[in-house]
């Protein structure tokens, strides 16, 4: 594999091996001219034409590898060779600064761990082998014998012991970075794909609503047509017969029956289209409102009913209780819808229990409960009591309770309700402060 797909198509790498190059070799003319640091035989003029050539070429390579196609057998050749070259250099200055004792030997290192890392342990065997035959050529006038010939290949043995391990390690990174970038691919491709996905369900989901919405408003409005139609007829009825009674000249008080079922059914349907309004209503007027005065004036209008149902009504507010901050024209619809639906389902009379309390487990929060000791509600029409016109036992409740809970939940609440059949009924509004 070809290492340089992964690093030295990175112009910062590069870069970064041309800086080493350069400070070293420019590191190295300073060692060799240096009296202080090393005494050299080396004449000082060939040594500068020495160092500019040898920058020369190394800012070369850089311009041509720059140019070379990326991620070619051709491109990891030319780094195998300017990493040969660097070998050559190291030479250089080893043979100019005593031989096989040279301090320069350790730059053998640096090439070899260089050329392992970039090209990996193929590569970095070939250049521990031109280091090593470099090694030997340029320092071969200080003299081999059997008197060093063991020291030379104690001195070459580790150029392939340190390419063997950086190699390894060198072709397991880039395998695992290929692993990666084939994860991440698949990762990028199964991503594109969820967000289609998503893309899609999120269209379906839009027109599913759309057709939810569709649903309820056809369903609203034959129910409303339906509520409507049947006292519209009644009210047809009543009138050709008070047109009759009237030309027979028949007496007001025999009339008056009819005109108040006529007031009494222009009241209900004046009712339903308020509460239909109503629940189209999403504006809120905030205000510090008392909630005990609020349920004493809901009371005051079902006065009447109350007294004719004999029932009893026990309220019982925590002691304290602050104002709250809400609507207060929602929540007396709201209250009104569930005290009216309780009166209705104890025609024989019962208990209407209210309380009024800060919300145990959350915080600012106003939990009010209205309970009844009417017949309760079955099951299989609870589950579906705050869909419009769904009937409570015995009893029509129209939209009074989907008004209600519509109602709560703009004001940033919720409405629960739960009933037992011969107990009764509880409703429980959690309001915040």
């Amino acid at each position: 594999m070809i290492k340089t797909k992964q690093f030295i198509d990175i112009t910062k790498t590069n870069l970064l091996i041309l800086s080493v190059r350069l400070f070293s070799v420019a590191g190295a003319i300073l060692w060799v001219t240096n009296p202080n640091l090393y005494i050299a035989t080396i004449n000082k003029q060939h040594l500068i034409y020495a160092y500019n050539a040898i920058i020369f070429v190394y800012i070369s390579f850089f311009i041509v590898r720059l140019t070379l196609p990326r991620s070619t057998v051709k491109c990891e050749y030319f780094c195998l060779f300017t990493f040969i070259f660097d070998q050559i250099v190291i030479s250089f200055f080893t043979y100019n600064t005593g031989g096989f004792s040279s301090p320069f030997y350790s730059g053998y290192f640096v090439v070899i761990t260089f050329s392992a890392f970039v090209l990996g342990i193929r590569n970095a065997f070939v250049t521990a082998f031109f280091g090593a035959l470099f090694y030997v050529i340029f320092n071969y006038s200080y003299g081999i014998g059997l008197y060093n010939i063991a020291d030379i290949l104690y001195r070459i043995v580790p150029f392939f012991v340190i390419a063997y391990p950086t190699g390894v390690l060198s072709d397991r990174l880039e395998k695992h970075l290929i692993e990666i970038e084939k994860l991440n691919n698949q990762l990028k491709e199964r991503n594109i794909k969820l967000q289609e996905t998503l893309k899609e369900m999120e269209e379906m989901h839009k027109q599913l609503i759309k057709h939810e919405k569709e649903k309820a408003m056809l369903d609203l409005a034959e129910s409303v047509a339906h509520r409507l139609r049947n006292p519209l007829m009644s009210l047809g009825g009543i009138a050709t017969i008070l047109d009759k009674k009237i030309k027979k000249g028949s007496d007001l008080s025999e009339l008056q029956k009819y005109v108040e079922y006529i007031k009494n059914e222009s009241k209900n349907m004046s009712e339903l289209l308020n509460n239909l309004l109503e629940m189209s209503d999403r504006n809120i007027q905030l205000s510090f409102v008392s909630i005990e005065n609020l349920i004493n004036n809901v009371l005051n209008e079902f006065k009447e009913n109350i007294k004719q149902n004999n029932i009893e009504v026990d309220i019982n507010l925590e002691k304290d209780l602050p104002p709250i901050r809400t609507d207060k024209n929602k929540l007396k619809i709201s209250l009104r819808n569930i005290i009216d639906n309780c009166i209705k389902a104890m025609k024989h009379g019962g208990k209407l229990t209210i309380q009024a309390k800060r919300a145990e487990g959350i915080e600012n929060a106003l939990e009010i409960t209205i309970k009844d000791t009417g017949p309760g509600i079955p099951k299989d029409i609870l589950k579906n009591i705050f869909e419009p016109f769904e009937s409570g036992g015995s009893v029509k409740k129209g939209i009074g309770l989907p008004l209600a809970k519509h109602s709560i939940e703009i004001l940033g609440g919720e409405l629960y309700i739960e009933s037992e059949i011969g107990i009764g009924t509880t409703f429980k509004i959690i309001l915040p402060m």
